[in-house]
């Protein structure tokens, strides 16, 4: 009985890109590299996550200094009916105004969400803008034409890993950079 063996569509496709994409006498040359890493480990990463923890406090200080304040006004309008200081008709009226800035508040929440992933987006391209030129030095060095991202292969020589290479260039070319991180301007639907 014959067996056939299956291959997934991946699979195939390496092997199609591998096996036809060069002349026979031409030999790829495969290196890899760890993102997370140069993205963590070199001075150009760290600034910009730096510059994106800074937004997002200012995001979180700005909504959590709203809501203390719709709290504590919420609070003292209970206690001056509570204390018969108002009337109910005039508690129901505050405290319509105080649910339309709660929905305000709450629309500052998610817009302030948005503006995050906005800025974390930026921030990436920024980052990814800053380190093409120093990848493709290292290909250029080791005469690579593939480079992989080391957690999409299951084994790889450590010489093949550039990682080192990569963050050692960047950290030598660019150790910070200004990253436009301002949220885009709102629609009139908003």
């Amino acid at each position: 009985m014959k067996r056939f063996f299956r291959l997934s569509l991946p699979a195939l496709l390496a092997i199609v890109t591998l096996g036809f994409a060069a002349p026979a006498s031409a030999q790829s040359i495969i290196i890899v590299m760890q993102t997370q890493r140069v993205l963590s480990e070199t001075l150009l990463g760290q600034d910009i996550a730096r510059q994106v923890q800074e937004l997002a406090s200012t995001y979180e200080s700005q909504l959590t200094e709203g809501g203390s304040t719709l709290r504590s006004e919420l609070e003292d309008l209970q206690r001056q009916r509570d204390e018969f200081i108002i009337t109910d008709e005039v508690y129901e009226q505050r405290l319509g105004g105080l649910r339309q800035r709660d929905q305000q508040l709450q629309v500052g929440v998610e817009y302030s969400r948005q503006a995050m992933q906005y800025a974390q987006a930026a921030a990436q391209q920024a980052f990814n803008n800053a380190i093409t030129a120093d990848i493709e030095t290292v290909m250029q060095n080791h005469n690579a034409t593939i480079l992989i991202e080391r957690a999409q292969i299951v084994a790889a020589a450590d010489d093949a890993d550039v990682t080192d290479e990569i963050i050692a260039l960047v950290n030598s070319r660019v150790t910070s950079l200004q990253v436009e991180l301002r949220p885009p301007a709102p629609t009139e639907a908003e």
